[in-house]
């Protein structure tokens, strides 16, 4: 009995031993299926206001998706890119966390109050920002250390996709044009985890 309840305290989401071959699986379809999702959301929204109403709420089941399958990734890949890449795995999954965290307050708030409150925007920017540097910075690492190329390709791409872009949803471009390397990105990851790179 001591030693199943010591394996089960042993276990969490970061160790190899928890993501089975069907948890990696069902992680790689939370890659693709969040990835697609997301995508399909960022056509229909631009950067000059247009609310998609009770569709926002996908928004954050979308990036809880995208968590699900870096876990999973990074209890992959842990071995080949290190305590470096595994912080860099972390702090991405948590700005993904925020990131959804972030809209539900937004939505609450737009439900609660009629307008959005000035802490929730700033919370929303600085986990946005958050999501895009340690995007690419993950995407870094996994070039240097593992040979999945065309995802580490696509999450160096994400940063300067905002950066280079963003002025573009400002005037009323889709907001894909910012947000598809990341999700195209995850999209890479659950295929790759799918196929057991």
């Amino acid at each position: 009995m001591t030693q199943t309840a010591n394996n089960r305290t042993g276990q969490n989401v970061l160790s190899a031993t928890w993501w089975t071959p069907r948890r990696t699986k069902l992680a790689s379809f939370c890659g693709i299926v969040g990835g697609l999702g997301l995508t399909a959301l960022s056509i229909t929204r631009t950067g000059v206001g247009l609310d998609l109403g009770a569709i926002n709420a996908l928004y954050p089941v979308g990036y809880l998706l995208l968590s699900v399958s870096l876990l999973a990734a990074d209890a992959r890949y842990v071995s080949e890119y290190g305590r470096r890449g595994r912080l860099l795995a972390v702090l991405l999954s948590l700005s993904l966390l925020s990131y959804a965290g972030s809209i539900i307050v937004l939505l609450v708030s737009r439900i609660g109050f009629g307008s959005v409150q000035t802490p929730v925007t700033g919370l929303i920017g600085i986990a946005f920002l958050a999501m895009r540097l340690l995007g690419s910075l993950y995407g870094v690492r996994l070039w240097r250390r593992t040979e999945t190329r065309l995802t580490a390709g696509l999450f160096i791409a994400v940063l300067p996709a905002a950066l280079l872009l963003g002025p573009l949803a400002v005037v009323g471009f889709p907001a894909f044009w910012i947000e598809s390397p990341l999700y195209l990105a995850f999209i890479a990851l659950g295929y790759d985890l799918w196929r057991g790179n």
